[in-house]
This record gives C-alpha cells, sequence and structure tokens, in this order.
C-alpha cells in the first residue's frame, strides 16, 4: 500500500476518534445538566395524602416509606412515591415528635407517655414501654407524658418526659438501661445522641451533656431560657432557647465557640446546612445566622405565627412552615420568597427532604418536588 495512502488512512481515523470524543463529551455534558436540572427543586405537588385527622408528629424515612402519626393516634406508613398508605396502627393516644428508625422497627412516641415498637414491613407490634400510670414517693400520681420523640444511637433509644427524667431504653427490648433526672421545669424536648454523648435541652434553661452508656452527666451549660432540641453538626453542637439565645459549642473541651440573641423567642431546633445557622421563632420569623461567627445572614417574615416545625435546609431553599399550613420556600442564600406550598391547617411538626422531594404535613401530608 502506497505511503500516501497510509498517511490519509491514518488522517481519517484521527478525525474520526477526534470526532468520536467531542460527541461522547457533548452527550456527557448534555446529560449532565439534564441531571442537574431534575435535581433542582421546581415546587411542582408530587402527591397529597388526605388523612381523617391532621399529623401531629414528624415525618422518617426507611427505603421507599415514609412513617408518620396523627392527633388521633393513627400511625401510617405510606409509599413515599405515590402516598399510597401501606399500613395503619391505632395507638391509644397523639402522635409526637419524629419516629425513630432502628434497624427494621420504626419507634414512635405517644401522648400518654408510651413508646410503641413497630415492624416497619406490615405495622406489627414488636413491643410498648412506659404510659401513664402509678405514684410516686409520696403517692401523687406521676404524669410521664411525652411531647417530643426519641432519639436513637448506640443500640439504645432515648427519651425525654414529663416526669422530669431522660429515660435510656434498649431499642430491641424497650427495657429501661438508666434515666436521668432533670430540673423542677420538666423535660420536653428530643434529645439528639452523637458518638456516645446525649445533647438534651431543659425547660429550667440548663444545657447538658450526657454519658450515653451511664447516664451521668459530663458537662453542660446555661442558656437563660427553654432549650430547644440541639443539633450536632462538624464537631460542634448548637442549641437555641426561647430567651432567644443561639449557642454554638465545640463537643471537644466544651469551649463556647459564639453565642448570639436574635431577640425573639427560638422556638425550634437549629438546623444546620451549607454554612448556615437557621432557627424559627415565636413570632413568625426564620432567622438565618452564619455557622462560623453567628452572624445575621437574613430574617424572614412568615406572618404566620409561632413557627414550631425545624426549618429544612435543602436544594438551595431554606423551607419553614407556620401556622396558617403554608411552607415557604426562601432562598437560602438572599433570604428573598421564592414562593409557598401547601396550605390549609398549621404546621407543626417537622417535615423531611429526601431524594429532591419535600414532604410535611398540615391538613393533608404533601410531597412536592
Amino acid at each position: 500500500m502506497p505511503h500516501a495512502r497510509i498517511s490519509l488512512i491514518l488522517k481519517l481515523l484521527e478525525v474520526y476518534f477526534s470526532m468520536k470524543r467531542r460527541i461522547l463529551f457533548a452527550m456527557f455534558a448534555f446529560l449532565l445538566i439534564m441531571a442537574v436540572s431534575a435535581s433542582a427543586f421546581s415546587g411542582r405537588e408530587k402527591w397529597q395524602l388526605q388523612l381523617s385527622s391532621p399529623i401531629t408528629s414528624g415525618i422518617s424515612v426507611s427505603g421507599n416509606m415514609l412513617f408518620f402519626g396523627s392527633e388521633t393516634g393513627r400511625i401510617y406508613a405510606a409509599d413515599k412515591n405515590t402516598g399510597r398508605v401501606i399500613w395503619e396502627y391505632k395507638a391509644e393516644n397523639t402522635i409526637y415528635g419524629t419516629p425513630a428508625v432502628v434497624k427494621d422497627s420504626v419507634v414512635f412516641a405517644a401522648g400518654d407517655g408510651e413508646l410503641l415498637c413497630l415492624s416497619i414491613s406490615d405495622g406489627s407490634l414488636i413491643w410498648r414501654a412506659g404510659g401513664i400510670g402509678g405514684k410516686d414517693t409520696h403517692g401523687k400520681d406521676v404524669n410521664d407524658g411525652l411531647s417530643d420523640g426519641a432519639a436513637y444511637g448506640g443500640g439504645m433509644l432515648f427519651v425525654s418526659k414529663a416526669d422530669r427524667k431522660l429515660h435510656a431504653l434498649n431499642a430491641s427490648t424497650g427495657k429501661t438501661v438508666w434515666t436521668y433526672t432533670g430540673g423542677d421545669q420538666g423535660l420536653r424536648e428530643a434529645p439528639v445522641y452523637s458518638d456516645g454523648l446525649v445533647f438534651l435541652g431543659e425547660y429550667d434553661g440548663i444545657f447538658s451533656i450526657i454519658n450515653a452508656k451511664t447516664g451521668k452527666r459530663e458537662n453542660g451549660g446555661g442558656a437563660g431560657g427553654a432549650v430547644n432540641t440541639p443539633t450536632v453538626s462538624g464537631g460542634n453542637v448548637y442549641f437555641s432557647a426561647w430567651n432567644g439565645a443561639v449557642n454554638a459549642v465545640k463537643i471537644k473541651g466544651v469551649e463556647p465557640l459564639w453565642e448570639v440573641n436574635i431577640h425573639d423567642a427560638a422556638t425550634t431546633q437549629p438546623a444546620i446546612s451549607s454554612g448556615l445557622v437557621v432557627v424559627g421563632t415565636g413570632r413568625g420569623a426564620v432567622v438565618a445566622l452564619n455557622a462560623s461567627n453567628g452572624s445575621l445572614k437574613w430574617r424572614y417574615e412568615t406572618e404566620a405565627g409561632n413557627v414550631s416545625a425545624t426549618p429544612i435546609i435543602a436544594d438551595g431553599c431554606v423551607f419553614a412552615g407556620g401556622e396558617t399550613g403554608y411552607m415557604h420556600v426562601i432562598d437560602a442564600s438572599t433570604g428573598k420568597k421564592v414562593g409557598q406550598l401547601g396550605g390549609g391547617g398549621g404546621i407543626y411538626a417537622d417535615g423531611l427532604y429526601s431524594d429532591g422531594v419535600l414532604y410535611f404535613g398540615s391538613g393533608a401530608v404533601y410531597a412536592y418536588e
């Protein structure tokens, strides 16, 4: 074969493979753009589920199943893609807090102080623990009701009860392992577990760090007002209080990092993401602080009364609901309103953002993507 012809063939092959690389690169870029676009939150309603009574618990997820409970004590598992109810369980009292997923089971907290552990697969009862009943050493009735859910970690469940005690239970059996006694005002907020420690906010304005194995208080501090459920992130713990204080503390060495006052009662657990610390307030505001130093980033007015559900930070947005039943969508960087979702019945319990979909409950349970 002549040399010129060989050179021509090689040139054509070079052009062919060059074009092929460009086409493949273009296809890859197109698919990447489509994937990013598909993940962006559009605010389109995916489904809504109407129930016989409003949901009063937060929403948890495991696989393709959502879990939540209602004012009348009904507990539901629903398909997260369609909203179809998979199974239902009838408890004796209103369900509070966010259900705790424990391997193949899910644990719900009822207002009468009872914890119910149900099978994820079919909703059958595995164990139940607690509940109102009994008398103290002075013969007075003991009220050990619950107003929030349990935290799970290290094979145990941790729950705050109105009997002033933090209870640690074996997650497999529901048997009590230890109890820690809080202040005279009682315990109403869920604790948080992280790396062998339990972080607890008390209505006496005390913030406590408790050894998860022994139940002994290792450290803590004060806030001057009732302390909400703390949040652990990046080796720090953040907590807010009803006197307007928001604090950041380095867990190792319990080193205070910053404390600010937002001049309004902080009524939610802090949400932490994208360099922001976000809390809701008793006057309907959503306040975003710089996570590194506590400086104010922005303040958004929902005009919806008390914000009691923890805000959600996801996909460049902050989602926050109030007593009017609308979920406000706020630009996380600017604090400007993007839109609002839902409506009808207040939003009192924590929602969930999972796989690009926002789930929350008011008069119904909603899914938006």
